[in-house]
């Protein structure tokens, strides 16, 4: 009986899946093996009934616990175990057997696929992206794993602690108010730097480090709290910084408001992935709109937030030129007016603010409702939605999660500090039987390198191989010149038997914990070629790497590595990375390259400057060149690996023409693992460095090539670049963005040439040009982040990405103006305090970076064949230009692509209509306009992605009307891109006036005629005076 009913419900399940009914999917499963246990968490309480509140107890109850239970007396009835039904004990993934037996191999794949997908999406919920590293759970209104990290180079200054602690604690109540008594602050790590004098309230560093911290607090000369966030609307930014003066002088602060509006304001962009409401600066946003009736609004959120508009210098009201307020008109909000209470996201400086704006339906208050007609940047990036539309569908709200408490009386958090140190490591390296050969060897190459030259001294490190099972090869050591001697001598040489990556991980779990089971933190570096065949698995590992907070990174060395292997990173905030043993691929080196510079200040990082696998004929030479850039040339390093017996001879010839060659004592090669370095002494001199390889075998030979250089200036950053996706799997139609930051520290560098070559499963090739021009998935214009969309899937595998930074002449500039992931830093609400930093010319340079890997998941999804992908919305259109007279009105846009960013669009649609509801409903219910309408721009000729669109329209009639406009992009399939974002313009007649300039130099002019004629006159009359 159980079987035929397991056999039914295994059809069920096929029949479900195969229609792709994943609700049913799901509930099926439940009928199965019964429903999930509870997500709620209980406090842990002592034998007594007290609650447990510090790691030490709660350990000490759990091994009291387990302890009573494993030596407990017990009965046991033969009678009644008997009488039991005779089912086969169901895995780890709690389905029976009798499921799998009924279902086949078919019905077996899919059910992993959809317990795969369940668990990353547990793991990596929607909002929480995996680019911002966060580890910040809301728990019972509780937000937790809150990191704070204070930059390197900040002095020791204990009363900053105490600083950051009562702004947070107030912050903390704030929050719990503004999100209705769902949220609050309640556990804070402050990891202070490794400099400062060691303290007895210092605890062990666990998982933080700086650059994975949520919060980022310098000493630089940009007072103003900004979020990085590069992100989608709703999706989780990359860290909120703040500086120490900031902290600690009130008067500096005072002007973006108070302590607690300003860092709830931050944590709205950081945490709900919310967007600024005012115009200007950064945003943007233009400062007014035209509604209904032709009239002119400010950009606000909400309308209900009075105040005047006039000139910010003249203070008189604001003239109108092309019927458009003039360029020096402002919105003078009222300090005192109790008709508004929102939104936070607004200028949070305003006293009367303590809401962030809701629809109707559920706005705090009327003045809290949202302005959907507000062009503002969270209205374009965000359809229209208010921030608590936004808020209730991230994850800490999203289907009732953390319900309204009774009130906010106990919201001070618990801070605890934490003394940055040297990272702990444990590699975790695959000598199964498939690693054998040219595998093994380039392993080893890789991992001595690793070890001699890329991991910092004070880390500790750690080695364990696999097979079958795992041996520890050497327990933790800290690393210093001979001890990577002693861990080099130790690198796996010979491969055997099946993969048990689960084997592997508990091992690296035990090097981590060095005797002390409870001590937490500290990465794994996991390496394999094959899929897991041996028993432990991954899955049944990954809950013990959450709860004892290890981060994993994982280097898939072949395409036949286990695809399971990317649950690690996603599940742990590690990193993935592909080697698909391509010929001219190195993306082997440049992984573990990547992974060294986890826990390091980028003031000591070493910076990759070129990167290659060079294939030369034997008897050959092969000559390039990099270049050294002004800030960089300490530690200039070469690194070159090869296969051969017989050795290359490499020549390296500096700017200044000097040389060095095998006879140089800077010229090392090491004949063991077949790797040569040359390291430059001094500060290496800037300019063009070229490079001779000789490969005198009669073969060919096969050259992996690492450049590297650090900060020419201590204590100054150099240009850097990183390069991120925005998830580790992806399943067409959902989005992918690829990332790359370029930038000197916090400064943003525009204009570069940024190429980045995407690896495919079918061997070839594509190569992305990256943008930072606020369109497609380009959040932001000149932030120094370069972000594209990648759609042109080839096959279920791993897609490795490597990405290619050079200027563009002299227009590529370090642009001390902005900051990078948020962009221009002029405060738009305060007058120009004096002349802006004029942008800097970076001159010649040239970086690579290893953007690490992506599976695509879907047999038809990622084939390639289907056009899944529309057009990207347009979210930057703006008009630019009215002409009353003429009846014109110009529209601009950056051109989306075919496929989201990609390839062309085939044409265009227009809408207008004159009532903004009717277009903000159903577009399609409003004019599409027709060419004969245009006087420029061609609606069936898209330009290229990235490039600036100009339609200029004549509109049918003047006077009290506004016309209201958005654009639809179609491609070659018919799919239609979303609706852009509205804008509106006014046919009104405005008394037109010449701009303030002009009038003032018109005013100038009259007064300088006016004492020109008076000295004449005073002239000619003292004349005629001395005449007489």
């Amino acid at each position: 009986m159980q079987d035929s009913w397991l056999s039914l419900k295994a059809d069920d399940i096929q029949g479900f899946t195969d229609r792709n009914n994943m609700k049913n999917f799901y509930g099926s499963l439940k009928d199965v093996y019964g429903p999930t246990a509870s997500r709620s968490l209980s406090p842990i309480l002592s034998a007594d009934g007290t609650t447990l509140t510090t790691k030490e107890k709660v350990l000490g109850r759990w091994a009291e616990h387990f302890d009573s239970i494993l030596n407990r007396s017990s009965t046991i009835n033969d009678e009644a175990i008997d009488g039991l039904p005779q089912w086969q004990s169901p895995g780890l993934d709690s389905i029976p057997a009798e499921v799998y037996k009924a279902g086949d191999v078919a019905l077996t794949e899919k059910l992993f696929g959809g317990y795969t997908s369940m668990l990353m999406l547990e793991i990596h919920p929607k909002g929480v992206n995996s680019v911002s590293h966060t580890r910040v759970k809301l728990i019972n209104n509780e937000y937790h794993n809150i990191v704070i990290a204070i930059e390197e180079t900040v002095p020791e200054d204990l009363d900053l602690l105490d600083r950051i602690q009562e702004v947070f604690t107030g912050a903390s109540a704030f929050l719990c108010e503004i999100t209705r008594y769902r949220a609050y602050f309640k556990s804070i790590s402050i990891l202070v730097p490794r400099s400062w004098t060691d303290n007895a309230e210092y605890e062990t560093q666990e998982f933080e480090t700086y650059g994975t911290s949520d919060i980022r607090i310098d000493g630089g000369i940009h007072h103003g709290p900004y979020v990085m966030k590069p992100t989608p609307c709703g999706e989780v930014g990359d860290y909120m910084h703040l500086t120490t003066k900031y902290l600690k002088d009130p008067i500096i602060a005072a002007i973006y408001g108070s302590y607690e509006h300003a860092i709830v304001h931050e944590w709205g962009h950081l945490r709900y992935g919310v967007y600024d409401e005012y115009p200007g600066g950064n945003t943007g946003a233009p400062y007014f709109y035209s509604t209904g009736n032709g009239g002119i609004e400010a950009t606000r959120c909400s309308t209900a937030v009075t105040g005047v508009m006039k000139n910010r210098f003249t203070r008189a009201d604001c003239a109108y030129i092309n019927n458009y307020p003039e360029d020096d008109c402002y919105f003078y909000d009222s300090n005192v007016s109790t008709a508004f209470s929102g939104s936070l996201m607004y200028r949070q400086y305003l006293p009367q603010i303590i809401h962030f704006c809701d629809n109707k339906t559920f706005a705090d208050t009327a003045g809290s409702i949202h302005n959907v007609e507000s062009p503002s940047k969270q209205n374009k990036l965000c359809d229209e939605k208010s921030v608590w539309e936004i808020m209730r569908e991230h994850v800490d709200f999203a289907d009732g999660a953390n319900p309204p408490r009774a009130g906010c009386d106990v919201t001070v958090p618990e801070f605890r500090f934490v003394k940055q140190r040297g990272s702990r490591i444990a590699m975790v390296l695959d000598v199964s039987g498939s690693m054998a050969g040219e595998r093994i060897i380039k392993l080893g190459q890789v991992v001595n390198i690793y070890i001699t030259d890329w991991v910092s001294n004070g880390d500790e490190l750690g080695m364990v191989e696999f097979s079958d099972s795992a041996t520890t090869l050497s327990q933790l050591v800290t690393i210093d010149a001979s001890t990577r001697a002693q861990l080099s001598a130790l690198i796996p040489t010979t491969t055997d038997g099946s993969t048990s990556i689960g084997a592997g991980l508990l091992k690296g779990i035990e090097v981590l914990q060095d005797g002390d089971i409870s001590r937490l933190g500290g990465c794994l570096l996991v390496v394999s070629d094959g899929e897991e065949n041996t028993s432990p698995y991954i899955s049944e590992v990954i809950p013990t790497l959450i709860a004892k907070g290890i981060c994993v990174d994982v280097i898939a060395f072949s395409e036949q590595a286990s695809l399971n292997l990317e649950l690690l990173p996603t599940s742990t905030g590690g990193r993935a990375f592909f080697y698909s043993e391509s010929a001219t691929s190195n993306a082997l080196n440049e992984a573990f390259a990547a992974i060294a510079t986890r826990g390091q200040s980028v003031l000591q990082q070493s910076i990759p400057l070129y990167s290659n696998t060079i294939a030369i004929d034997g008897g050959t030479t092969f000559v390039f060149s990099f270049v050294i850039d002004a800030s960089i040339g300490i530690n200039t390093e070469l690194v070159f690996n090869y296969l051969q017996l017989t050795d290359i001879d490499v020549t390296l010839q500096a700017p200044n023409g000097s040389t060095v060659d095998n006879n140089s004592p800077f010229y090392d090669l090491d004949s063991t693992f077949k790797v040569l370095r040359i390291k430059v002494p001094g500060i290496a001199e800037v300019g063009t460095w070229n490079v001779s390889i000789k490969n005198p075998s009669m073969s060919t030979e096969h050259v992996g090539v690492t450049v590297q250089s650090k900060s020419s200036v201590p204590g100054e950053y150099p240009i850097t670049v990183t390069s991120e996706w925005s998830t580790n799997t992806v399943t067409p139609p959902e989005k992918l963005i690829l990332y790359v930051t370029v930038s000197k520290g916090i400064t943003p560098v525009l204009n570069a040439h940024v190429v980045a070559t995407v690896e495919r499963p079918s061997g070839d090739s594509v190569q992305l040009i990256m943008a930072d021009s606020g369109g497609g998935a380009d959040i932001t214009k000149d932030d120094g982040v370069y972000s594209s969309y990648f759609t042109a899937f080839a096959g279920v595998e791993r897609y490795s990405v490597k990405v290619e930074v050079t200027n563009t002449g002299d227009d590529t500039v370090i642009s001390p103006s902005r900051v990078v992931g948020f962009g221009s830093i002029t405060n738009p609400d305060l007058p120009s305090t004096g002349q802006q930093p004029e942008d800097e010319s970076t001159g010649t340079f040239q970086r690579i970076a290893n953007g690490g890997s992506v599976t695509c998941d879907g047999s038809s999804a990622c084939s390639g064949l289907n056009d899944l992908y529309p057009p990207a919305k347009i979210v930057d259109l703006q008009v630019t230009k009215i002409s009353y007279d003429d009846r014109n009105i110009t529209l601009q846009f950056t051109a989306p692509g075919d496929d989201l960013d990609f390839g062309n669009a085939t044409s265009y649609e227009i809408w207008m209509d004159t009532d903004f509801s009717a277009m903000f409903s159903n577009y399609e219910n409003t004019t599409n306009t027709t060419q004969d309408l245009f006087v420029e721009g061609v609606l069936s000729s898209p330009k290229s992605p990235g490039q600036t669109e100009v339609f200029n329209i004549v509109v049918p009639t003047q006077g009290d009307i506004t016309y209201v406009f958005c654009v639809v992009a179609i491609d070659d399939g018919g799919n239609k891109s979303p609706r852009s974002n509205i804008v509106s313009a006014s046919m009104k007649y405005f008394p037109q006036r010449s701009s303030n300039l002009l009038f003032i130099l018109a005013t100038i002019a009259s007064v300088l005629v006016v004492v020109i004629v008076v000295t004449v006159a005073i002239y000619v009359i003292r004349r005629c005076v001395q005449g007489g």
